[in-house]
């Protein structure tokens, strides 16, 4: 029986190889006697005893005195001391004490000898069995000669003895991916189909499962049947039903058996079952517990039930947040489904948790990330079941203020509107507006345009119409702008801009009239058309000052400073934008204070401060993707970008410049994407490489002709272009081009400077030929 419960030395075993050593070291190099392999089931923790008692040096220092118990067949200290005597082959004779007869063989041991208890959570959990096997095992434990490893589920080795763990306080950590892939594809074997996307769908599951060892061998098994997308559906479907060999079930068979192994053996009911429960049903869990758990569930006192919970890792303790390997959260989340009352109690948590956020988005952003998609899941739940719809519309109202959260904010959205039959016509715009302008901000211009639309065709734009419908009007049209001024369409832009303005002083909404004029000094800005952005922003800064805006007042000092920075008046500027930054950092407006980083670092760069420019950039790459905004990131590549050819590090230059393009194209911004090409010409040109700079230029001038507007982006390629021809001593081809951006910049009516280049450049030129 104990031989037939005995696992063979696994031939498949990824991963692993670390602990092993750290393992084998422990009792070969340290001579330490106590080593504890801990965690939740599943883990492979048997595997792992395994091989350390198979390694070359373990077998060298107990020469044929390994034993391994599997404790599950053994329920107390009694059946414990069979096992030993069995597997030791010791001699008994009648009516000899059991205990007597082990202890004499083990202290008369001449040589070091190892015990292996496995699956210890057995005997030291069953019924009242606990002292004796404790008893048994620190008698065992006083024998010098006794080395022992015992594996078993929990964060903590039995009784009162010094274990060495392996792996960290929750126990042996789950795979890394690589491994974990290594392993799916042998335990798949040659049934795995090998194709364009079987990677990145291994990958995809794997991550879903969170490399436990047991589900990647029990999933492995069905691609042998099924292909591997079938595989995914199915896990998606029906979770960990499909995490078992088609045999009896056991704890190394079906993965849901070996959780429900640990509820029952931890003797986990009542209030430690639902709070189980509400673990699963958390995708974060609880994070902070300590603090949030009382907070939770006020009058309680659940820290017991934790503790249990701890012991029986199902749950583990991680950054002082509880959490669940998503196997065990699937399972116990089908199986044993949390209580509508705890559902509300969370939404009373959140509620309040959301009211009293610090005020500074940038202090209160990272408290929110670790809840977001608690609350996701909360509010999603109340809306499907028709409760609490004036608490998510509440908790929008917090969520709207972070670009980050808005996919979250846009999925709550949606569901209202859908589950909503009785919502209020105005609130119904006002969710579709909201939607509409989180969608644009995610690039998503043609889902926004439609949102904006259906509200739009849904009002009466002719006759006399009252100021609530005059702003919802206004918001519709600047929403438009800001569509149509994200894809550099900029008249098109104009004119929403202007039409929302005049709702704007209809509903004598005087901070939207003040942003729409900073936003129509913005397009000017962007057509280069500084005059006009000037006045216009300086106007818009006044009537913020008058109504008191200061977030509105210092988003003008920004862009004040950034026509200064095209001015090259850097002084000015950096004076504007430094001035502007401290006041969003107070505001806590974590979008704009990378913005103000990122023209810092455009201003240093200028000035040929080199690095306070890289450092600046560097910052505003962190901010841009603590916010999750790619364009911001891709204007910190294309700035590095700069900087390197600046310091003639072209190589650098050329990778900056290549992936911020590809970058920009797959967010669909084409002439940021064309400029890019536009650095690449004058990289290639600066290391003589013509006909790399050539191919550059022509693709950058192609992909400009569908923005004609874009008359300072056009006439600087032209001019490089130019400069180019010249060094190739192609004088015609560079007069050409001089001409040409001459002529583009000409007509802007505003780029008098750059006119004044082409004029210095046709004047070289001419000095050239006659030489």
């Amino acid at each position: 029986m104990i031989a037939s419960a005995t696992p063979a030395v696994p031939i498949i075993f990824k991963g692993r190889e670390e602990l092993v050593e750290q393992g084998v070291n422990i009792l070969c190099q340290q001579a330490l006697r106590f080593l504890a392999i801990l965690g939740a089931g599943g883990m492979g923790k048997t595997s792992l005893a395994l091989h350390i008692m198979d390694s070359d040096l373990v077998q060298n220092k107990f020469v044929g005195r390994c034993y391994f118990i599997p404790c599950e067949l053994f329920e107390d200290a009694e059946l414990l001391v069979q096992g030993l005597i069995h597997v030791m082959e010791l001699n008994m004779q009648e009516n000899q004490n059991k205990q007597k007869v082990l202890f004499n063989h083990l202290q008369s041991a001449h040589g070091d000898l190892l015990i292996v208890f496995d699956n210890f959570e057995t005997p030291w959990n069953h019924g009242d069995s606990r002292i004796g096997v404790k008893n048994l095992l620190e008698k065992i434990a006083k024998c010098r000669k006794v080395f022992l490893i015992v594996t078993m589920r929990g964060p903590d080795g039995p009784g009162d003895i010094p274990w060495e763990r392996l792996g960290d306080q929750s126990g042996i950590p789950t795979l890394l991916p690589l491994p974990a892939k290594e392993a799916f594809k042998v335990f798949a074997g040659n049934k795995l189909q090998s194709s364009d996307d079987s990677e990145s769908q291994i990958d995809s599951l794997l991550y879903q499962l969170e490399y436990v060892p047991l589900a990647i061998r029990l999933s492995a098994q069905h691609v042998k049947r099924v292909p591997l997308k079938t595989l995914i559906r199915m896990w998606e479907k029906d979770k960990t039903s499909i995490l078992a060999e088609q045999t009896e079930p056991g704890r190394l068979t079906s993965v849901s058996f070996s959780i429900d192994l640990s509820i029952q053996i931890f003797r986990i009911k009542g209030r430690t079952l639902e709070l189980l429960s509400t673990l699963s049903f958390l995708p974060e869990g609880i994070p902070l517990w300590f603090e949030h758990l009382d907070q939770m569930f006020p009058g309680e006192g659940l820290s017991v039930n934790v503790s249990t919970l701890l012991e029986s890792s199902l749950i583990y303790d991680q950054n002082g947040g509880l959490k669940m390997l998503a196997p065990v959260r699937e399972h116990v989340y089908l199986k044993y489904p949390i209580r509508q009352v705890d559902v509300d109690q969370l939404e009373m948590f959140y509620g309040l948790f959301l009211k009293i956020l610090p005020r500074n988005n940038m202090e209160a952003q990272p408290e929110l990330q670790l809840h977001i998609n608690n609350i996701e899941k909360i509010y999603k739940a109340q809306i499907t079941s028709g409760y609490s719809k004036t608490s998510c519309v509440s908790a929008m109202e917090t969520l709207n203020r972070f670009e980050r959260f808005n996919p979250v904010s846009i999925n709550l959205i949606t569901l209202l509107l859908h589950h909503d039959e009785n919502i209020k016509r105005e609130d119904e715009f006002e969710l579709k507006l909201r939607m509409a302008s989180k969608l644009r901000w995610m690039g998503r211009f043609q889902d926004a345009e439609a949102q904006v639309m259906s509200v739009k065709d849904s009002m009466n734009e002719e006759g006399i119409i009252s100021q609530s419908e005059a702003d919802i009007l206004g918001m519709c049209f600047d929403i438009l702008r800001g569509i149509y001024y994200a894809q550099n369409q900029y008249e098109k832009a104009i004119n929403m801009n202007l039409q929302a303005q005049k709702y704007f002083k209809q509903s004598e909404n005087q901070q939207a009239q003040a942003n729409s004029m900073r936003q129509l000094g913005n397009i000017y800005f962007m057509q280069a058309r500084d005059k006009e952005a000037s006045e216009m922003i300086s106007e818009a800064q006044q009537l913020f000052q008058q109504i008191g805006n200061e977030l509105g007042v210092a988003e003008c000092l920004q862009r004040l400073g950034d026509i200064y920075l095209m001015q090259g008046r850097n002084d000015e500027a950096i004076k504007n934008i430094s001035d502007a930054q401290k006041q969003f950092e107070t505001i806590g407006n974590q979008i704009r204070v990378a913005e103000c980083l990122l023209s810092l670092g455009e201003l240093y760069r200028k000035q040929k401060k080199n690095d306070v420019a890289t450092e600046m950039i560097m910052k505003a790459q962190k901010q841009f993707e603590g916010i999750g905004l790619k364009n911001g990131v891709v204007d910190c590549l294309q700035i590095l970008g700069k900087i390197y050819i600046d310091q003639t590090h072209y190589d650098e230059a050329m990778d900056m410049f290549s992936n911020a393009f590809m970058e920009y194209q797959n967010i669909g911004s084409i002439v940021d994407a064309a400029w890019c090409y536009q650095y690449l010409g004058v990289t290639y040109r600066l290391q003589g490489q013509y006909e790399g700079a050539k191919e550059a230029f022509n693709e950058a001038l192609e992909l400009l002709k569908g923005f004609p507007g874009e008359k300072s982006k056009i006439g600087w390629t032209l001019l490089e272009f130019g400069y180019l021809s010249f060094d190739m001593k192609d004088y015609g081809e560079a007069r050409r081009r001089y001409e040409e951006a001459r002529n583009v910049f000409g007509s802007h009516g505003q780029l008098g400077r750059e006119v004044g280049y082409c004029s210095q450049a046709l004047a070289k030129l001419d000095e050239a030929i006659k030489q």
